[in-house]
């Protein structure tokens, strides 16, 4: 008699307790951090984020798009660093001279760049090596000196 009713009480403790613990609310997952943003990068989202989430929703980067194509086509600010930029690309990539890249064109250039900033060998270049890069240009452009 006293067998059955210890194995009754202990697994009616035993479902008690794991009901119990079922119904403990589950801590928060921990939100995850704001991604840290280039000064480049913060200044298109001040710009463009028009509904001010702390994102580009789709419609913002069309317009933040059109805004950058329109720039270029008009030949103003970073529009006409950008033709610069590609002419000097084009001179130093396009090997077969067709005005244009090809796969193979852009691969060497790819090569080019990740053998001269990818710094932590991974085949990609990161934010910090990005970051580094585009100082290296600016060096370069305000030395006026073509990146070689």
């Amino acid at each position: 008699m006293k067998k059955p009713f210890l194995t009754f009480a202990l697994a009616s403790a035993t479902l008690f307790l794991a009901a119990t613990r079922a119904a403990e609310p589950k801590p928060a997952a921990a939100p995850a951090p704001a991604p840290v943003l280039t000064a480049d990068q913060a200044a298109l989202l001040k710009r463009y984020d028009l509904n001010h989430d702390g994102k580009l929703d789709e419609n913002e980067l069309a317009l933040a798009h059109e805004a950058m194509l329109k720039n270029n086509q008009a030949g103003t600010g970073n529009g006409e660093r950008g033709r610069k930029i590609r002419a000097a690309l084009l001179k130093k990539f396009d090997t077969n001279g067709d005005g244009q890249l090809d796969e193979n064109e852009r691969a060497e250039m790819r090569k080019f760049f990740l053998a001269r900033y990818d710094k932590n060998g991974d085949g990609r270049l990161d934010d910090e090596e990005r970051a580094a890069m585009r100082a290296d240009f600016k060096a370069r452009a305000q030395a006026n000196k073509p990146a070689n």
